[in-house]
């Protein structure tokens, strides 16, 4: 959400700019929201590996749970 309010805040704003400073409001926002995106990413890999070391540390593997069958 914050992500989208980032770039409709930019869009909106560079409809009274001109030019280069347009772009470059632009193009900053844009640079903002693929860094949080690749923050996120990071964080959610971090995540996922802490989690699974966890698990496996009280002897639970993922590879050998069995697997719900939905409808």
């Amino acid at each position: 959400m914050c992500q989208v309010h980032v770039a409709v805040a930019a869009l909106v704003r560079s409809w009274w700019l001109k030019g280069a400073l347009c772009a470059a409001l632009i193009e900053e926002a844009a640079n903002a929201i693929q860094h949080w995106q690749q923050r996120l990413a990071a964080a959610r890999k971090s995540h996922i590996k802490r989690t699974r070391r966890k698990l496996r540390r009280m002897g639970i593997y993922l590879k050998d749970l069995i697997r719900c069958k939905w409808p």
